[in-house]
């Protein structure tokens, strides 16, 4: 299995799959990649560190392709193009899970890849440095399902999920509609506009709130599914996530999710055309006003314009903004 834009999602994966003796390939950024093969992938929680071998490189190069080739991309979506370019040239036939947030990659990669796996993330990790990444969240460190793009499972996602599952770290199932739980994932991942914006607790701001309860209106209108019907399997799913409890190693500091990291970093790019964008999207092709989805999308673009870190804002100075953009209505 390769794992291509191995950051903390990606290496955390890699990392568990190897520890069960998986046959695995990282492949992510130079530093990271030099990091790991010279000093092994290092895994962090609150009781400690574990150091795991694993294979790293930097391209696909030298790798021979095959008709079950598994790739797993981790990277966020709108790096995802370049990393598809490389796969087409190197196999087209290799089935593509895409580990991302959002219900846009998934498309994106069926238009290039007839095997195309939609995979939900509930994966709460930090990438520390280069060669070192801090899972937050145990007994368990990741909720990772997957199922077949559009719909529907096959022996590939089966076994993915078996791997997965074998770790004793990762719960994974297959499931014919994935998709419905990615719909209801990108729910959460709409405030993560308002978290980077000012710090973890914006993302229970009346705006995020705001922003949720439009999107629902946006997948009523579109035929989006995001809820799962089946109440035995709602709880089964619900109970099956309790088992992501936080734990926060002693010194670390939970600062925010995948958005917030990604602007700490200095990333020229967000997730937020594919959050709240997508919001946005639907709305307007299903003719559903999107203000607060808008107003997260083009805040976060202001942050990025204007090299302003993340968490800089308060909650106060938001809510003004919000309302001064959208009169605040959340009906």
């Amino acid at each position: 299995m390769i794992i291509f834009g191995a950051g903390a999602v990606g290496s955390v994966i890699g990392g568990r799959l190897a520890q069960t003796g998986a046959n695995v390939v990282l492949v992510g950024r130079q530093a990271h990649v030099d990091a790991i093969n010279a000093a092994g992938l290092r895994l962090r929680t609150d009781e400690g560190s574990e150091t795991v071998a694993v294979a790293a490189r930097t391209a696909l190069d030298g790798l021979a392709p095959g008709d079950d080739d598994v790739v797993v991309i981790t990277a966020k979506t709108q790096d995802t193009p370049a990393i598809h370019d490389a796969l087409a040239a190197w196999n087209r036939r290799a089935a593509i899970v895409c580990a991302t947030n959002g219900l846009e990659h998934e498309r994106m990669a069926l238009r290039r890849f007839p095997r195309v796996y939609g995979m939900l993330v509930q994966m709460p990790a930090q990438f520390e440095k280069p060669g070192e990444v801090t899972m937050l969240c145990r007994p368990v460190n990741a909720v990772l399902d997957v199922g077949r793009y559009p719909h529907g499972t096959d022996d590939t996602a089966a076994a993915i999920a078996a791997k997965l599952e074998a770790t004793g770290t990762i719960l994974s199932e297959a499931d014919p509609a994935i998709m419905v739980k990615k719909a209801g994932k990108l729910l959460v991942n709409l405030g993560n506009a308002s978290e980077a914006a000012a710090g973890f607790g914006a993302r229970f701001e009346p705006v995020a709130k705001a922003a949720a309860a439009e999107a629902r209106r946006v997948y009523a209108a579109a035929g989006v599914p995001f809820e799962i019907t089946d109440h035995a399997e709602a709880a089964r799913y619900a109970t099956r996530m309790k088992r992501l409890e936080f734990h926060i190693p002693d010194g670390d500091t939970f600062v925010g999710g995948s958005t917030w990291q990604g602007l700490a970093k200095g990333a020229g790019s967000a997730e937020t055309d594919y959050f709240n964008g997508e919001i946005a999207l639907l709305g307007r092709l299903h003719g559903t006003p999107t203000p607060h989805n808008e107003f997260l999308q083009a805040l976060v673009d202001d942050l990025i314009a204007q090299r302003v870190p993340p968490g800089t804002m308060t909650t106060a100075e938001l809510h003004d903004r919000w309302v001064a953009a959208t009169g605040g209505d959340t009906v």
